[in-house]
Formats: structure tokens, C-alpha cells, sequence
């Protein structure tokens, strides 16, 4: 079905023109929103069914408290990525005949990126990945999901198939003293709080480190990296770990 569907999200150009001089300074650029608009139709035999279904329809697109819901959203052509959307404009449904009505879904990603899962986009196949170690068709990810730290150093690797960088997002869940994480491609250092049978949630698209669930005020340098493109190499340093670190990053496309 035709729709509309942005390449590239609004941009904004911020620019001064200089007197006497050709074009203008470039200061560079803001990424704005992306844009889509669904066509819909509704159909139904009954009046009274037809007016039911776009209640229906209607309601899902809103919260419990009356405001634009978010949504995540994936195209059939490009399965293994989503944008998380939301109404972003009225809807005036087509009444031409009692039981056929067509509408415009107008959204908007305020965050214009697309993203795919951490440990499940092939940038190659569309392949459905055995997760969570059950291996039914032998299909196993390159990416770790979550590996257990015992050791006072770990080494851990993973790809990002994305050509822009990513977010370190992570987890640690278990016992871990004087704990840090250094990303070995650009020596980065993150420090952090240590736990005793606690959880740290580290988020570098936040900028936040949290410790059973309530936000740090001192045991971290803030010293958060990103993931860069291709391979990146992570090294985990702590006293008398016991612990569970799963990464929960994505990949991030334009």
C-alpha cells in the first residue's frame, strides 16, 4: 500500500549570511523529527460495527490519560528495524459510503532514528535467531546477549553493523567491589558503584548510572563512551565479581 515514508528526517540548517560574501557560515545542522502517513480503511456491513472499530482504533492510539501513546513500528520491507511513533495530528475519516471509510494515520518519531536489536540484526539475512540458548534451527547470534563475570578481568567483544555509533547500554546484576568498564578502542574508562546482590543499570543514552534503581550521586567517574562502529572491544575490571552483565544496547540507523 502507498504511504509516506521520510528518507532522511526534517533537518535544520543553522546558517549566518556574511555581507559581502558568497552563500553563508555554516554552523551545522539539527536533526529534527521523521514523518509518516499510513493510509487506512475501515470497512463493515453495519454502520453501528464500523463506528465500534474506529473507537476502537482510536482508543489504542491513546494512553489512559488521553495523550499520544507510543507505538514501535516496523515496515514489511525492512522487518528486522523499528521507530518508536505517535499520532502526531487529527484524523478526518473519508464517509463517502456507510460501511467503507479511509483515513490518513499521521505520525511522528520524535526520535528519528531507527533501531534493531543488539544481539538479533543480520546486516546480511533476514534470519529469525534462536534466542535465550535454545538452539532449534542452529542459527546462533555473534553478538553476546549476557555472559557471567567471575573473574577479576573480562574481556568481552562485540559488532556494531551499524555505520553510526551506538549507545552503551548494560546491566549488571549480582556482587561486583570497585567495579569499571574501559572500551578498548579508544581506552575510555568508566567507573563505577560498587554491589553486594544488586543491580546496576548503566545508560549511556541518559548519561545515568543507576543503582537499585535509585540514581548515584558519587562511586562513578561519568565517564561514558559510545559504541563505535565495527568491532569494539570492552574490558570489565572489578573485585570478587559474581555477577551477570547482559547488554542491552541497540543498533541505530538513520
Amino acid at each position: 500500500m502507498e504511504h509516506e515514508h521520510e528518507a532522511v528526517p526534517s533537518i535544520k540548517r543553522k546558517t549566518i549570511p556574511i555581507p559581502g560574501r558568497p552563500g553563508s557560515w555554516n554552523f551545522g545542522s539539527e536533526i529534527g523529527e521523521r514523518h509518516f502517513n499510513i493510509p487506512l480503511k475501515v470497512t463493515d456491513h453495519d454502520r453501528i460495527e464500523l463506528q465500534r472499530k474506529q473507537n476502537a482504533f482510536v482508543a489504542f492510539l491513546f494512553d489512559e490519560f488521553g495523550k499520544p501513546r507510543p507505538i514501535k513500528m516496523t515496515f514489511d520491507y525492512e522487518p528486522d528495524k523499528y521507530y518508536t511513533v505517535e499520532i502526531s495530528s487529527f484524523v478526518s475519516p473519508g464517509n463517502a459510503i456507510h460501511f467503507f471509510r479511509t483515513m490518513g494515520l499521521p505520525l511522528v518519531a520524535s526520535d528519528p532514528m531507527k533501531y534493531a536489536s543488539a544481539n538479533e540484526y543480520d546486516p546480511k539475512e533476514n534470519y529469525l535467531y534462536d534466542r535465550d540458548y535454545m538452539y532449534d534451527i542452529g542459527l546462533m547470534y555473534d553478538n553476546p546477549k549476557s555472559f557471567e563475570w567471575v573473574y577479576e578481568k573480562h574481556y568481552s567483544g562485540i559488532n556494531n553493523y551499524s555505520t553510526l555509533v551506538a549507545d552503551f547500554v548494560i546491566e549488571i546484576q549480582g556482587t561486583v567491589t570497585n567495579p569499571s568498564v574501559t572500551n578498548l578502542n579508544d581506552g575510555t574508562k568508566l567507573t563505577l558503584p560498587g554491589i553486594s546482590n544488586g543491580r546496576l543499570l548503566i545508560d549511556g543514552n541518559t548519561y545515568s548510572v543507576t543503582r537499585n534503581g535509585q540514581d548515584i550521586l558519587e562511586g562513578s567517574n561519568y565517564n561514558f563512551f559510545n559504541i563505535q562502529p565495527g568491532e569494539v572491544g570492552f574490558l570489565f575490571e572489578g573485585e570478587n565479581p559474581n555477577a551477570t552483565v547482559t547488554y542491552k544496547w541497540l543498533h541505530k540507523f538513520m
